[in-house]
């Protein structure tokens, strides 16, 4: 913008109106000059501002460590139909029925993270390790002070109540055991459970062994040695076809037969004795045939004891008149 200069007095100019008006009307134009100047450059300005502004590429080249997001990465803002479908969506979020439910559920775990048991043992003792843990999964290497087998074991502990467990395990030799253990307990009670195999392994020994046993016993029964004892007080046998004697069988059984005569009858008069392990636990007597003669032909009796000393005492006879013509004998009792 040119100015125009008013021109200066001069010393032979004269204060006449017109001067004074040339020099008001030049300092006009300069003054409406200026204003539309000032106009202009406000216009320009603004056009430049509004477009410097509309300039999304940058232009000061500003970082974003200058204007603090150097941490925040550079994403594409989503559309709100976007947000809205994200929070529509129930698998991504879970609803207050999934809430309370897990918020609900049980805590203790009774494996690891992995599934595997939870309790290793290496050392030191099952019932240590188990009582007052809950129910658990356990694994345990034969160096365990009460393990029952010389495998490894793995098992499951069941806890109804403080102090009270029970449970089940299984070793790498494929034998199984169930548990138990309560408040008064200071161990692990372990007892084998049975497999079909074992059992039957078990039930063919059991039969095995009483086939052996009966057949032993079958033999045993039918070996007999006979003894004869010493007849005392006057006693005598009978016939040397019928001599006194006793043996005992396998199952402690003593068997006394035979006839003998001629001897004295009475109370605390032994016939003979029988040696110890052939004497009952508990006195016992005995009624067997006597000889008739004298007596009209009518059957007689006599009446013995055989008291735990091993004494065999003919007490009395039927017969009065030949009380001891013939005494038969033909008992027998468990020795004691």
């Amino acid at each position: 913008m040119d100015l125009i200069k008013p021109r200066p007095f001069e010393t032979t100019d004269r204060a006449h109106a017109d001067i004074f008006n040339e020099v008001i009307e030049r300092l006009n134009e300069n003054d409406e000059q200026i204003a539309k100047r000032a106009d202009e450059a406000e216009q320009n300005a603004q056009t430049y501002l509004d477009k410097h502004a509309g300039n999304k590429n940058n232009p000061h080249g500003v970082t974003k460590d200058q204007i603090g997001l150097d941490n925040v990465d550079n994403i594409k803002q989503a559309a709100k139909t976007e947000f809205d479908s994200h929070v529509q969506d129930v698998i991504r979020h879970i609803t207050d029925i999934e809430r309370n439910k897990w918020n609900g559920a049980q805590l203790f775990k009774i494996t690891s993270d992995s599934g595997i048991h939870k309790i290793n043992l290496t050392s030191g003792s099952f019932f240590s390790a188990l009582k007052d843990v809950g129910t658990v999964t356990f694994y345990g290497t034969n160096a365990v002070e009460d393990t029952p087998t010389n495998g490894s074991l793995r098992g499951m502990q069941l806890v109804g109540q403080k102090g009270i467990g029970m449970g089940y395990a299984v070793d790498t030799l494929g034998n199984a055991w169930w548990f138990y253990y309560n408040t008064v307990h200071t161990a692990i009670n372990w007892f084998p459970i049975e497999s079909k195999s074992s059992s039957q392994t078990k039930a063919d020994t059991a039969l095995s062994d009483a086939k052996k046993y009966t057949d032993n016993l079958k033999a045993d029964l039918t070996k007999t040695t006979w003894l004869y004892p010493v007849l005392q007080n006057d006693w005598v046998n009978y016939t040397d076809a019928n001599k006194v004697r006793y043996m005992k069988d396998t199952t402690g059984t003593v068997f006394v037969e035979g006839a003998i005569a001629k001897g004295k009858v009475g109370f605390e008069i032994p016939a003979f004795e029988l040696p110890v392990g052939y004497r009952p636990s508990r006195s016992f007597q005995f009624v067997g045939v006597a000889s008739q003669i004298g007596m009209s032909g009518a059957p007689q009796h006599h009446r013995l004891l055989v008291d735990i000393n091993g004494r065999v005492i003919i007490e009395n006879c039927s017969n009065t008149v030949n009380p001891n013509e013939f005494i038969s004998l033909g008992f027998s009792f468990k020795a004691g």
